[in-house]
């Protein structure tokens, strides 16, 4: 059995053979997969990708470096995209320096929010921390422990960073 727990199947670069590819998956061995949204409108399609194939889940978040599109009314889209019955986790979320875009106060208050939406539905995190470790260590200790864990990505800490 394959589990892909962080894919970006919406992405453009598969616009032309995503049928094809996803559909061939089953043959292959691969049983689950998890797409994973990294903005609103991936997010979406990132669910319909899972309405459309029974071995797709989404994950329903909004990327740092796509944060400064949110704001009260598309967070409400996020929060009602994570009660959908295949959306598996919040995410990715997080903090990524590496373009520093958009601003980190924006990126920090998005994070902490989507981290406490996670508590909200009952999900776990899919976290993305680039070039912002000590920022999301202290966000991480600060803020209430999200009750289904999950997992970070795009950590390239030391060890002792990630105990």
């Amino acid at each position: 059995m394959i589990f892909e727990s962080h894919a970006h199947y919406d992405d453009e670069a598969f616009n032309e053979d995503r049928d094809e590819l996803l559909g061939s998956f089953p043959e292959k061995g691969i049983e689950y997969v998890i797409n994973i949204g990294a903005s609103l409108s991936s997010t979406e399609s990132s669910i319909a990708l899972a309405e459309k194939y029974p071995y797709v889940y989404a994950a329903a978040g909004v990327h740092p470096s796509d944060t400064a599109e949110l704001n009260e009314e598309n967070f409400d889209r996020i929060r009602k995209a994570c009660l959908h019955e295949k959306t598996l986790a919040v995410g990715e979320i997080g903090l990524d320096y590496y373009w520093d875009t958009p601003e980190r106060e924006i990126q920090k208050k998005w994070f902490v929010r989507q981290l406490h939406l996670a508590n909200e539905v009952n999900l776990p995190v899919v976290i993305h921390s680039r070039d912002a470790a000590k920022d999301t260590l202290d966000i991480m200790k600060t803020e209430p422990a999200v009750k289904k864990g999950g997992v970070i990505h795009c950590f390239s800490y030391t060890k002792e960073t990630a105990r």
